[in-house]
């Protein structure tokens, strides 16, 4: 597993939505402020928005603004998407 670090600006509670009249639960997410550095030595900042599994959300409830640790998966080689695990 790889850990993704970063300052915690948001938490997205879990919700439901309804597709083909089916009532379908989301997973709990957070919103991580992570900084990278590019090969030239510029610094960027990027959101990455990160599901995690609903038992681990009372992990992070007061951690907002706070820098954070997590452990994450990688959905998608193009784009980097991560997962909390």
């Amino acid at each position: 597993m790889l850990e993704l670090k970063g300052t915690l600006l948001n938490i997205i509670e879990k919700s439901k939505y309804k597709k083909d009249n089916i009532e379908v639960d989301t997973k709990a997410k957070l919103q991580i402020l992570v900084e990278t550095s590019r090969a030239n030595g510029a610094k960027i900042k990027e959101l990455h928005t990160i599901s995690i599994p609903d038992s681990k959300v009372i992990n992070y409830k007061d951690k907002l603004g706070k820098e954070v640790s997590i452990e994450v998966g990688i959905l998608s080689k193009e784009k980097v998407n991560f997962y909390g695990v």
